[in-house]
């Protein structure tokens, strides 16, 4: 810490400070690291790191063959999305769940819920979501602050409920099975779906929010599972096969994108050569800033390694107690906290291999390579719900034109659910490990 604290450390707090973005702060700083050390006659460390490590270090990162089915399933979702699939999937919610009590605001958690088989993204499923759920849940008389927290806690589903860009990506970093990750996901995902529509019905009955409409019958949710089911069962599929090994995820990424390209052209009959052309060039633009995030974050994380920050930070954190309850409060109060200065993507590249060998290690909470990968997902998906940066507080602030003040007020209910799930990923073995034992992981 005598070297990485004042040269790597500092450097990343100035960066920061000045508003250079997160991805190119994590990079600068590790550049100058390197070359301040290569330095001759600056006798900082023992054995100088060359510096080509650096881009060696950038390539890998990008380079591995799991991460290729990134680009594929952001294609796949990109051309569902543009075919209009988000539109049966709100008529299939509003018809399966639209007569119960406070029915929009669980419309609005079963769409994130199914999209979340499309995007695997959090801010694609707000994106997707939010423009057409909030301004109807505002029309009903929900209040905006409790439309858009309800929003932004029901997209977090996006990267739990498989597949998720998320998992492969941390699978890819950490070697953690992918097809396992995928698996262990499906249990507490529907698990806070849930426990969130029983947030949104305890308001809604004690407030009055919304309107109850009435059943419209066995006959229209048939013909919305008939509009929306091809859609939905492709990611179902994809994700058995995964786990059954039948086919590895890239190949499944593969594998989607030919599906929805078919699924658009003859089935919804909307897919367009502009279409098309615009889901290939937002997929390269998101691709490209994912990758650019994942390469200097991981860049940055392999210096702290070699420094042994990980060892040091695991003696640390044991020293302070050997409960491992209270090992998990700590490890969750640093996940919620990171959430408010660092995107998702950089917290879940630099703290991935920080805090694994605490969390898995017998003297320390005791979990198995896969229960930590859903973990630390989870976990970090909660800091986009704790403000100053907490991005989905930002995208359903704008949609519900309330202030992030309100929202970060409003969400807690949600927030808690979401906390409480975690809290079981972390120490009830079966929520996350009943599926991935099941299929052989």
């Amino acid at each position: 810490m005598d070297v990485v604290g004042p040269y790597l450390l500092v450097p990343l707090f100035i960066f920061l400070t000045i508003g250079v973005p997160i991805s190119f702060s994590m990079g600068l700083s590790a550049a100058l690291f390197l070359l301040l050390i290569n330095v001759p006659g600056i006798d900082l460390v023992a054995r100088p790191i060359p510096v080509n490590l650096f881009v060696n270090t950038m390539f890998d990162a990008v380079g591995q063959f799991a991460m290729l089915a990134l680009p594929m399933f952001i294609l796949s979702g990109e051309i569902m999305h543009r075919c209009n699939i988000v539109d049966d999937l709100i008529t299939l919610a509003r018809t399966t769940m639209g007569w119960i009590r406070g029915g929009l605001a669980h419309v609005t958690i079963f769409a994130c819920a199914m999209f979340a088989f499309i995007s695997g993204s959090a801010l694609a499923t707000a994106a997707a979501i939010g423009p057409q759920m909030i301004p109807a849940m505002i029309k009903e008389k929900y209040p905006n602050d409790f439309a858009g927290a309800l929003l932004s806690a029901a997209a977090l589903l996006g990267p739990i409920i498989p597949p998720s860009t998320f998992m492969i990506i941390l699978g890819g970093n950490l070697g953690i099975s992918i097809g396992g990750l995928f698996a262990s996901g499906i249990i507490p995902g529907f698990m806070i779906a849930f426990g969130l529509m029983a947030v949104a019905f305890y308001f809604s009955k004690k407030h009055n929010y919304g309107e109850t409409h009435p059943f419209e019958g066995v006959g229209a949710i048939s013909r919305s599972i008939w509009r929306a089911g091809p859609a939905l069962s492709a990611p179902l599929f994809l994700v058995l096969g995964i786990v059954g090994g039948v086919f590895t995820p890239t190949e499944a990424g593969a594998i989607t994108v030919f599906y929805s390209m078919a699924l658009g052209a003859f089935y919804y009959r909307s897919l367009t050569w502009d279409k098309l052309i615009s889901s290939l060039y937002q997929t390269a633009k998101v691709t490209a800033q994912v990758m650019f995030i994942v390469a200097c974050a991981l860049a940055f994380s392999r210096i702290l390694s070699y420094f042994q920050i990980p060892l040091l930070m695991r003696n640390w954190m044991l020293g302070l107690t050997d409960s491992p309850f209270i090992l998990g409060l700590i490890i969750i109060g640093v996940l919620l906290f990171m959430g408010t200065f660092m995107d998702e993507l950089s917290n879940l590249i630099i703290l991935g291999p920080l805090l694994m060998p605490i969390c898995i290690s017998p003297s320390g909470m005791g979990m198995e390579p896969i229960q930590y990968g859903l973990f630390m997902v989870v976990g970090i998906l909660l800091g986009m719900l704790t403000p100053p940066l907490g991005l989905l507080l930002n995208v359903s602030s704008a949609i519900a034109k309330a202030s992030m003040e309100r929202l970060s007020v409003v969400v807690l209910p949600f927030l808690a659910v979401e906390v409480a799930v975690l809290f079981l990923i972390a120490y009830v073995k079966p929520v996350s490990m009943f599926l991935p034992r099941l299929l052989g992981y």
